[in-house]
């Protein structure tokens, strides 16, 4: 007897209540819709927040209210899913912080989806839980940004940026694959310091070549700028459906987490920003 195919890992999306949280589970449940894969609504009740002293548990009166408000978050979250076009959705209600709670399911997952800067109680604070998503996750972390996406007559293009680094392959991949989920054409903007442009040309078409065969009907435009990418990725992104990014700049300094790009883009960027690396 054939072994049954697995279960496709579900896109999770965070959840707090905030119109940001409410954007990246609508940009969530399209995505899960078009990669035809479970949406998976996880809302992190913070429970060691109410530690007092770091020693004293909270009551459980405390923990009832939360887990209510939390399931009432998550029902509304469902709501928005089922009209965004999402019909596989399932939801978990989490003890722990944000960020924790995310990090430990993201292995599960084909990839982690969050707004760009809630603020409220048990949210993703100024952005940190999306921080720490980019610079930690093992699968691709889409931070939902801008509003261009959420118009049904755009047609942007996808916008990968790269420099040669360790995670171009994967950045590179990864925008391909969305871009013909999307049906948008391909922008690849290498950053290049080396004046040799047509050297860094030919490596990029090597580089582009295998998931052009994957994806042969991409249309995909490449083009070589100098020095460090980030306003023209900022600009770009604004007329952008989205842009892929990797984690780390061939530049960036040992032990830096983040590159510098990816956090310009996490932060300001007008449309949503994919971070992914070479270990997805």
């Amino acid at each position: 007897m054939t072994p049954p195919l697995p279960a496709p890992a579900p896109i999770i999306a965070g959840v707090d209540g905030s119109a940001e949280a409410v954007d990246a589970v609508r940009w969530a449940a399209r995505a899960a819709v078009r990669h035809d894969v479970p949406l998976e609504l996880v809302h992190a009740t913070s429970f060691p927040d109410l530690l007092v002293g770091g020693v004293v548990p909270p009551t459980e009166e405390a923990k009832v209210l939360l887990r209510r408000h939390g399931r009432h978050l998550l029902r509304a979250a469902h709501e928005v899913a089922r009209g965004a076009g999402a019909a596989d959705v399932r939801e978990r209600l989490d003890p722990d912080r944000p960020a924790p709670a995310l990090l430990d399911l993201a292995g599960q997952a084909s990839a982690v989806v969050v707004g760009h800067g809630q603020g409220r109680f048990g949210s993703l604070l100024a952005g940190s839980v999306a921080m720490a998503l980019a610079a930690h996750a093992p699968r691709p972390v889409v931070v939902a940004r801008g509003d261009l996406w959420d118009v049904p007559a755009a047609a942007g293009p996808v916008v990968a940026g790269i420099d040669g680094g360790p995670d171009t392959v994967a950045v590179v991949a990864a925008a391909f694959t969305e871009a013909a989920s999307l049906g948008a054409a391909l922008l690849v903007l290498h950053a290049k310091n080396d004046p040799d442009v047509g050297e860094t040309a030919s490596a990029l078409d090597e580089v582009l070549e295998e998931p052009s065969r994957h994806h042969p009907d991409v249309l995909v435009e490449h083009t070589v700028v100098g020095g460090r990418p980030r306003h023209e990725l900022l600009e770009r992104s604004a007329n952008a459906q989205l842009i892929v990014l990797g984690r780390r700049g061939r530049g960036g300094f040992p032990g830096l987490l983040l590159g510098s790009t990816v956090q310009a883009l996490v932060h300001h960027a007008a449309s949503p920003v994919l971070v992914t690396h070479a270990g997805v």
